[in-house]
């Protein structure tokens, strides 16, 4: 596993470092998002902060190898994105029930053409929310 999380960090044109590698794994082994200060207490033996650990998570993000998502709780939580996509131009699911968020690659959002001339979109998120297979069979 410690090989592919070091190919999955440089694949993403990030420097390798254990810290790097502790934060990713825990991503990876978690069945639902996480947030910062669940993550601070998986870590164990790595010695990183609260500023390295956000900041290991904000280069994950402009990578794309993790999604940030809001569940309406008001507190960010970071989930790994499998996906191999880097833009991130499609949606994604979010359960309800337990968390779990789940790329839909093979659905993509329209291009918006139509813009407000002086207006850039510099980011766009859809996030459909609902029951995911495992807890709608409950």
């Amino acid at each position: 596993m410690d090989e592919k999380i070091a190919q999955i960090i440089k694949g993403a044109g990030l420097r390798y470092t254990p810290g790097r590698a502790a934060l990713l794994g825990i991503l990876m082994d978690a069945l639902a998002p996480l947030t910062q200060e669940e993550i601070s207490l998986r870590l164990t033996g790595v010695g990183l902060n609260r500023v390295s650990i956000y900041r290991a998570m904000e280069s994950f993000l402009k990578a794309g190898l993790v999604h940030r998502v809001e569940n309406g709780d008001r507190v960010w939580k970071f989930a790994y994105c499998g996906c191999g996509s880097r833009k991130h131009c499609h949606p994604h699911f979010v359960c309800r029930s337990c968390g779990k968020v789940e790329c839909l690659v093979d659905l993509s959002l329209p291009e918006i053409s139509n813009m407000k001339p002086g207006y850039c979109i510099e980011e766009r998120e859809l996030y459909l929310r609902g029951l995911c297979d495992e807890c709608s069979s409950k």
